[in-house]
Protein backbone atom coordinates (compact mmCIF):
# COMPACT_ATOMS: atom_id res chain seq x y z
CA UNK A 1 0.00 0.00 0.00
CA UNK A 2 1.21 3.64 -0.44
CA UNK A 3 1.39 6.17 1.92
CA UNK A 4 -1.41 8.83 2.59
CA UNK A 5 -1.77 11.53 -0.11
CA UNK A 6 -3.67 15.10 0.73
CA UNK A 7 -6.16 14.14 -2.59
CA UNK A 8 -7.03 10.85 -0.40
CA UNK A 9 -8.49 13.29 2.72
CA UNK A 10 -11.38 14.16 0.07
CA UNK A 11 -12.23 10.59 -0.38
CA UNK A 12 -14.52 8.22 1.48
CA UNK A 13 -14.77 9.63 5.45
CA UNK A 14 -11.53 10.60 5.81
CA UNK A 15 -11.11 13.93 7.24
CA UNK A 16 -13.17 12.51 9.68
CA UNK A 17 -11.09 9.40 10.34
CA UNK A 18 -7.90 11.24 11.06
CA UNK A 19 -9.26 14.30 12.78
CA UNK A 20 -10.65 11.43 15.13
CA UNK A 21 -7.31 9.59 14.65
CA UNK A 22 -5.23 12.70 16.36
CA UNK A 23 -7.39 13.96 18.87
CA UNK A 24 -8.75 10.50 19.84
CA UNK A 25 -4.81 10.06 20.19
CA UNK A 26 -4.59 6.95 18.10
CA UNK A 27 -2.29 5.08 16.07
CA UNK A 28 -0.41 5.90 13.21
CA UNK A 29 2.16 3.50 10.87
CA UNK A 30 4.87 5.19 8.88
CA UNK A 31 5.71 4.35 4.75
CA UNK A 32 4.40 1.08 5.29
CA UNK A 33 2.50 -1.96 6.91
CA UNK A 34 5.51 -3.26 8.34
CA UNK A 35 6.34 0.05 10.50
CA UNK A 36 4.92 -0.12 14.58
CA UNK A 37 2.23 1.94 15.30
CA UNK A 38 2.88 5.32 16.80
CA UNK A 39 0.46 6.83 18.72
CA UNK A 40 -0.69 10.58 18.13
CA UNK A 41 -0.34 13.18 21.02
CA UNK A 42 -3.21 15.39 19.58
CA UNK A 43 -0.73 17.97 18.00
CA UNK A 44 -1.10 18.87 14.61
CA UNK A 45 0.71 21.91 12.51
CA UNK A 46 -1.19 22.74 9.74
CA UNK A 47 0.99 25.48 7.29
CA UNK A 48 -0.43 27.35 4.96
CA UNK A 49 1.44 30.11 2.79
CA UNK A 50 4.40 29.30 5.00
CA UNK A 51 2.33 30.53 8.40
CA UNK A 52 1.74 27.55 10.78
CA UNK A 53 -0.85 27.18 13.49
CA UNK A 54 -0.74 25.02 15.99
CA UNK A 55 -3.91 22.55 16.86
CA UNK A 56 -3.94 20.29 20.28
CA UNK A 57 -6.53 18.15 20.50
CA UNK A 58 -8.71 20.30 18.42
CA UNK A 59 -8.52 20.24 15.17
CA UNK A 60 -11.42 19.53 12.74
CA UNK A 61 -12.83 17.48 9.85
CA UNK A 62 -13.84 20.64 8.51
CA UNK A 63 -10.40 22.34 9.39
CA UNK A 64 -8.58 19.63 7.28
CA UNK A 65 -11.28 19.99 4.45
CA UNK A 66 -11.08 23.73 4.15
CA UNK A 67 -6.95 23.20 3.91
CA UNK A 68 -7.36 20.63 0.87
CA UNK A 69 -9.83 22.29 -0.91
CA UNK A 70 -7.52 25.67 -0.64
CA UNK A 71 -4.31 23.57 -0.51
CA UNK A 72 -1.24 25.27 -2.69
CA UNK A 73 2.25 24.92 -3.17
CA UNK A 74 4.30 23.89 -0.09
CA UNK A 75 1.21 23.84 2.14
CA UNK A 76 1.07 21.12 4.43
CA UNK A 77 0.07 19.30 7.57
CA UNK A 78 2.42 17.56 9.99
CA UNK A 79 1.18 15.42 12.68
CA UNK A 80 3.34 14.92 16.03
CA UNK A 81 3.91 10.83 17.11
CA UNK A 82 5.16 9.37 19.66
CA UNK A 83 8.74 7.83 18.86
CA UNK A 84 9.86 5.80 22.01
CA UNK A 85 10.57 8.69 24.44
CA UNK A 86 10.55 11.25 21.81
CA UNK A 87 7.54 13.27 20.17
CA UNK A 88 8.33 14.10 16.25
CA UNK A 89 5.88 15.35 14.05
CA UNK A 90 5.59 13.85 10.79
CA UNK A 91 4.27 15.22 7.05
CA UNK A 92 1.05 13.72 6.30
CA UNK A 93 2.66 12.07 3.31
CA UNK A 94 4.99 9.66 5.64
CA UNK A 95 1.28 8.32 6.90
CA UNK A 96 1.16 4.81 5.60
CA UNK A 97 -2.65 4.55 3.88
CA UNK A 98 -4.09 1.76 5.48
CA UNK A 99 -7.73 0.07 5.32
CA UNK A 100 -9.56 2.71 7.06
CA UNK A 101 -8.56 5.20 4.42
CA UNK A 102 -9.19 3.71 1.78
CA UNK A 103 -6.09 1.55 1.37
CA UNK A 104 -6.04 -1.68 -0.79
CA UNK A 105 -3.27 -4.38 0.68
CA UNK A 106 -0.39 -5.44 -2.16
CA UNK A 107 -1.03 -9.54 -3.36
CA UNK A 108 0.53 -11.42 -0.57
CA UNK A 109 3.52 -13.27 -2.05
CA UNK A 110 5.73 -16.41 -0.21
CA UNK A 111 4.25 -19.71 1.20
CA UNK A 112 0.93 -19.60 3.46
CA UNK A 113 3.15 -19.67 6.96
CA UNK A 114 4.58 -16.16 6.09
CA UNK A 115 1.31 -15.24 4.30
CA UNK A 116 -0.94 -15.89 7.32
CA UNK A 117 1.80 -13.83 9.76
CA UNK A 118 1.86 -11.08 7.47
CA UNK A 119 -1.58 -10.31 7.52
CA UNK A 120 -2.18 -11.10 10.79
CA UNK A 121 0.17 -8.38 11.73
CA UNK A 122 -0.72 -5.66 9.00
CA UNK A 123 -5.05 -6.55 11.06
CA UNK A 124 -3.16 -5.82 14.00
CA UNK A 125 -1.32 -3.02 13.66
CA UNK A 126 -4.61 -1.74 11.69
CA UNK A 127 -6.65 -2.25 14.36
CA UNK A 128 -4.67 0.17 16.74
CA UNK A 129 -4.60 2.66 14.32
CA UNK A 130 -7.84 3.30 14.03
CA UNK A 131 -8.93 2.54 17.70
CA UNK A 132 -7.36 4.06 20.80
CA UNK A 133 -8.51 0.75 22.68
CA UNK A 134 -9.18 -2.17 20.09
CA UNK A 135 -9.37 -5.50 21.63
CA UNK A 136 -9.12 -9.28 19.84
CA UNK A 137 -11.94 -10.75 22.17
CA UNK A 138 -9.61 -14.00 22.45
CA UNK A 139 -7.04 -12.48 23.87
CA UNK A 140 -9.39 -10.07 26.44
CA UNK A 141 -11.79 -7.45 26.12
CA UNK A 142 -9.62 -5.27 28.72
CA UNK A 143 -6.32 -6.14 26.33
CA UNK A 144 -5.89 -3.40 24.22
CA UNK A 145 -3.86 -3.87 21.18
CA UNK A 146 -0.61 -1.63 21.51
CA UNK A 147 1.12 -2.61 18.20
CA UNK A 148 2.54 -6.48 16.53
CA UNK A 149 5.29 -7.31 14.19
CA UNK A 150 6.78 -10.29 12.97
CA UNK A 151 9.73 -12.02 14.65
CA UNK A 152 12.52 -11.03 12.68
CA UNK A 153 15.98 -13.08 12.08
CA UNK A 154 17.26 -17.28 12.70
CA UNK A 155 16.57 -18.89 16.01
CA UNK A 156 19.84 -19.95 17.89
CA UNK A 157 20.45 -23.19 15.78
CA UNK A 158 20.17 -21.20 12.83
CA UNK A 159 16.60 -22.47 12.27
CA UNK A 160 13.51 -20.36 11.83
CA UNK A 161 12.19 -19.53 15.18
CA UNK A 162 9.24 -21.16 16.83
CA UNK A 163 7.71 -17.71 17.65
CA UNK A 164 6.13 -16.56 14.90
CA UNK A 165 4.53 -13.00 15.87
CA UNK A 166 4.95 -11.04 18.70
CA UNK A 167 1.68 -8.92 19.92
CA UNK A 168 1.71 -6.51 22.64
CA UNK A 169 -1.34 -5.39 24.67
CA UNK A 170 -1.63 -3.43 27.32
CA UNK A 171 -1.92 -6.54 29.64
CA UNK A 172 1.20 -7.93 28.73
CA UNK A 173 3.24 -9.25 25.86
CA UNK A 174 2.28 -12.70 23.81
CA UNK A 175 5.19 -14.53 21.73
CA UNK A 176 2.70 -16.37 19.53
CA UNK A 177 2.91 -19.06 16.99
CA UNK A 178 0.75 -19.11 14.07
CA UNK A 179 -0.94 -21.97 12.55
CA UNK A 180 -3.34 -22.99 9.89
CA UNK A 181 -6.96 -24.01 10.91
CA UNK A 182 -7.07 -27.53 9.30
CA UNK A 183 -4.19 -29.64 10.17
CA UNK A 184 -2.41 -29.09 13.58
CA UNK A 185 0.92 -30.09 13.63
CA UNK A 186 3.71 -30.34 16.50
CA UNK A 187 6.96 -29.24 16.21
CA UNK A 188 6.65 -28.74 12.37
CA UNK A 189 4.82 -31.73 11.63
CA UNK A 190 8.46 -34.27 12.41
CA UNK A 191 11.00 -35.46 14.79
CA UNK A 192 13.72 -32.53 14.15
CA UNK A 193 12.09 -30.02 16.40
CA UNK A 194 10.98 -33.01 19.04
CA UNK A 195 14.73 -34.03 19.07
CA UNK A 196 15.82 -30.69 20.97
CA UNK A 197 13.25 -30.27 23.04
CA UNK A 198 12.40 -33.64 23.85
CA UNK A 199 15.61 -36.32 22.90
CA UNK A 200 14.34 -38.70 25.51
CA UNK A 201 11.02 -38.97 23.48
CA UNK A 202 12.73 -40.25 20.30
CA UNK A 203 14.70 -42.77 22.24
CA UNK A 204 11.45 -44.18 24.11
CA UNK A 205 9.46 -44.18 20.82
CA UNK A 206 12.12 -46.01 19.16
CA UNK A 207 12.40 -48.21 21.89
CA UNK A 208 8.56 -48.94 21.93
CA UNK A 209 8.53 -49.91 18.06
CA UNK A 210 11.46 -52.40 18.68
CA UNK A 211 10.20 -53.97 21.48
CA UNK A 212 6.75 -54.45 19.86
CA UNK A 213 8.95 -56.46 16.69
CA UNK A 214 10.70 -58.27 19.01
CA UNK A 215 8.76 -59.28 21.87
CA UNK A 216 5.01 -59.00 20.14
CA UNK A 217 5.58 -59.93 16.20
CA UNK A 218 8.68 -62.11 17.31
CA UNK A 219 10.68 -60.94 14.40
CA UNK A 220 14.50 -61.70 14.42
CA UNK A 221 17.63 -59.80 13.03
CA UNK A 222 17.75 -60.15 9.38
CA UNK A 223 14.46 -61.47 8.86
CA UNK A 224 12.49 -59.92 5.65
CA UNK A 225 8.96 -59.99 5.61
CA UNK A 226 5.82 -58.81 3.39
CA UNK A 227 5.91 -54.68 3.64
CA UNK A 228 1.87 -55.49 4.11
CA UNK A 229 2.24 -57.59 7.05
CA UNK A 230 2.84 -54.60 9.28
CA UNK A 231 0.61 -52.08 9.33
CA UNK A 232 1.57 -48.35 10.28
CA UNK A 233 1.95 -47.76 13.94
CA UNK A 234 0.77 -45.17 16.01
CA UNK A 235 2.44 -44.40 19.33
CA UNK A 236 0.67 -41.35 21.53
CA UNK A 237 2.66 -38.94 23.16
CA UNK A 238 1.97 -38.13 26.39
CA UNK A 239 0.49 -34.51 27.21
CA UNK A 240 3.69 -33.23 29.25
CA UNK A 241 5.80 -33.68 26.11
CA UNK A 242 2.65 -32.02 24.06
CA UNK A 243 3.12 -29.37 26.18
CA UNK A 244 7.13 -29.02 26.39
CA UNK A 245 7.02 -29.50 21.89
CA UNK A 246 4.75 -26.59 21.67
CA UNK A 247 6.30 -24.15 24.30
CA UNK A 248 9.70 -24.82 22.86
CA UNK A 249 12.98 -23.57 24.00
CA UNK A 250 15.23 -20.31 23.70
CA UNK A 251 17.87 -22.16 21.47
CA UNK A 252 14.87 -22.66 18.69
CA UNK A 253 13.15 -19.58 19.18
CA UNK A 254 10.54 -19.75 21.59
CA UNK A 255 9.57 -20.14 23.79
CA UNK A 256 6.24 -19.47 22.60
CA UNK A 257 2.68 -18.92 24.87
CA UNK A 258 0.18 -18.53 23.10
CA UNK A 259 -0.83 -20.20 19.33
CA UNK A 260 -3.37 -18.00 16.71
CA UNK A 261 -5.37 -20.89 14.68
CA UNK A 262 -6.79 -19.39 11.30
CA UNK A 263 -6.88 -18.99 8.05
CA UNK A 264 -3.93 -18.93 5.75
CA UNK A 265 -5.62 -15.45 4.01
CA UNK A 266 -6.18 -13.24 7.09
CA UNK A 267 -9.67 -11.02 7.27
CA UNK A 268 -10.37 -8.81 9.60
CA UNK A 269 -13.10 -6.05 10.25
CA UNK A 270 -14.02 -3.63 13.33
CA UNK A 271 -16.98 -3.85 15.24
CA UNK A 272 -16.84 -0.53 17.26
CA UNK A 273 -13.28 -1.44 19.45
CA UNK A 274 -13.54 -4.97 18.85
CA UNK A 275 -11.62 -6.60 15.77
CA UNK A 276 -12.92 -9.59 14.21
CA UNK A 277 -10.80 -12.42 12.87
CA UNK A 278 -11.32 -15.51 11.12
CA UNK A 279 -9.17 -17.07 13.21
CA UNK A 280 -8.52 -17.13 17.23
CA UNK A 281 -5.81 -16.75 19.93
CA UNK A 282 -5.25 -19.67 22.07
CA UNK A 283 -3.31 -20.22 25.34
CA UNK A 284 -1.23 -23.68 25.44
CA UNK A 285 -3.63 -25.27 27.51
CA UNK A 286 -6.92 -23.99 25.57
CA UNK A 287 -4.74 -25.41 22.64
CA UNK A 288 -3.90 -29.01 23.75
CA UNK A 289 -7.77 -29.14 24.95
CA UNK A 290 -8.88 -28.28 21.13
CA UNK A 291 -6.58 -30.56 19.41
CA UNK A 292 -6.66 -33.72 21.90
CA UNK A 293 -4.35 -35.98 21.42
CA UNK A 294 -0.84 -36.19 19.37
CA UNK A 295 0.41 -39.29 18.28
CA UNK A 296 3.91 -40.69 16.27
CA UNK A 297 3.23 -42.33 13.19
CA UNK A 298 5.50 -44.83 12.05
CA UNK A 299 4.94 -45.61 8.36
CA UNK A 300 6.84 -47.33 5.83
CA UNK A 301 8.65 -45.56 3.13
CA UNK A 302 11.48 -46.10 0.15
CA UNK A 303 10.27 -49.98 -0.33
CA UNK A 304 11.89 -51.13 -3.40
CA UNK A 305 10.60 -53.70 -6.09
CA UNK A 306 10.25 -56.41 -3.81
CA UNK A 307 7.74 -54.81 -1.39
CA UNK A 308 10.23 -56.79 1.41
CA UNK A 309 11.25 -55.57 4.74
CA UNK A 310 14.01 -56.71 6.04
CA UNK A 311 14.48 -56.57 10.35
CA UNK A 312 17.70 -54.96 11.34
CA UNK A 313 18.03 -54.25 15.01
CA UNK A 314 22.31 -54.15 15.23
CA UNK A 315 22.52 -51.24 12.87
CA UNK A 316 21.74 -47.80 13.53
CA UNK A 317 20.42 -44.59 11.55
CA UNK A 318 22.30 -41.20 10.67
CA UNK A 319 20.85 -39.82 13.76
CA UNK A 320 21.70 -42.83 16.15
CA UNK A 321 18.82 -45.00 16.53
CA UNK A 322 18.03 -48.15 15.54
CA UNK A 323 17.30 -49.25 11.82
CA UNK A 324 15.14 -51.51 12.53
CA UNK A 325 13.24 -51.65 9.01
CA UNK A 326 15.85 -51.82 5.86
CA UNK A 327 15.19 -52.57 1.85
CA UNK A 328 16.86 -56.13 1.20
CA UNK A 329 18.51 -54.73 -1.34
CA UNK A 330 20.22 -52.01 -0.37
CA UNK A 331 19.58 -51.94 3.34
CA UNK A 332 17.97 -48.63 3.18
CA UNK A 333 15.70 -46.91 5.97
CA UNK A 334 12.34 -47.96 5.45
CA UNK A 335 10.80 -46.02 8.10
CA UNK A 336 9.66 -42.38 8.41
CA UNK A 337 8.02 -40.74 11.45
CA UNK A 338 5.20 -38.03 11.21
CA UNK A 339 2.96 -36.70 13.76
CA UNK A 340 -0.57 -36.49 13.31
CA UNK A 341 -3.53 -35.79 15.43
CA UNK A 342 -5.83 -38.96 14.88
CA UNK A 343 -5.79 -42.86 14.39
CA UNK A 344 -7.37 -44.12 11.06
CA UNK A 345 -9.06 -47.68 11.52
CA UNK A 346 -6.14 -49.76 9.73
CA UNK A 347 -3.37 -47.86 12.40
CA UNK A 348 -2.08 -49.79 15.35
CA UNK A 349 -1.43 -48.46 18.29
CA UNK A 350 1.67 -49.19 20.90
CA UNK A 351 2.23 -47.88 24.53
CA UNK A 352 5.11 -45.76 24.83
CA UNK A 353 7.44 -47.30 26.99
CA UNK A 354 8.48 -45.51 30.58
CA UNK A 355 11.98 -46.62 29.85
Amino acid sequence: MATLQYSDLAKRDNFNVLANRINGEGGFQLDDQKSPVYKATGKVIITKKNKPAMFDGNVSAGTLQMFVDSKTGSDSIDIELKNGNRNNFYRLTKIYKDKEFGGVAAKAGGQGSERQESGLVQALNEATASKNKAFVSSLGRNSYIKSAGKKEGLSPIGKEPYIDIIVETSSKKYHVSCKGDTAPSLAGGGVAGIKLVAPDLIKLMYKTLERHLKTTLKLKEGDVIPADSLPDFYIKIPDEYVKKILVGTPQMGGPVDTMYIGGMDVTSSMSGNELKLNGSFYSIAQYMKKIGDFYFRIRKRDLDSSNTIKIVYNKKTNEGYPLLMASPKNNKNNVRVVIQDNVPTTGKVLQLVKS
